[in-house]
């Protein structure tokens, strides 16, 4: 079996990679419990021919086939692409990346587009170690080095 076969992580599956956030068991006096908060919210809306899809929370091993679901719905909703706003994240690992790479390699096949709009730091610094930020910013501000030099693409008439 590949790691891309398996869809949904094992029932009390945790990775141990997502930070805890509450190291003490069970309640206490002086603490009272914890209340249950999603780890994960999605929303979307319409902005002209794309769909923007905001994320808040932690996209790990658990949470990412919603991420993708929500993905790949934004997209079949889109004519030209989605935009990802990733400002909330507050935990994002491979199992994001690979939603996004996932929805990248679908967007192309469709003449459409994937951009990621004010990734959180911890987006940016997977982004940024992968090596995959260039593929998720939009077209109008890629650079080009000419002759050593970046310049701004001309825009089309």
């Amino acid at each position: 079996m590949h790691a891309r076969d398996v869809s949904t992580p094992e029932p009390g599956h945790r990775s141990p990679y997502r930070p805890a956030h509450d190291a003490a068991v069970g309640p206490t006096p002086s603490r009272p419990a914890p209340t249950s908060l999603p780890s994960l919210i999605t929303d979307s809306y319409q902005e002209g021919p794309r769909k923007v899809v905001v994320i808040r929370g932690e996209v790990d091993y658990e949470t990412a086939p919603a991420v993708s679901a929500a993905l790949r719905t934004a997209l079949r909703a889109s004519a030209e692409g989605v935009d990802v706003d990733l400002r909330a994240v507050r935990f994002w690992d491979c199992s994001g990346l690979n939603a996004l790479l996932r929805l990248r390699r679908e967007a192309l096949a469709h003449g459409k587009t994937v951009t990621v709009r004010s990734p959180s730091g911890v987006v940016r610094r997977v982004l940024s170690l992968t090596g995959t930020a260039p593929l998720f910013r939009p077209p109008h501000t890629r650079r080009w080095a000419v002759e050593g030099r970046s310049v701004t693409p001309p825009s089309h008439p």
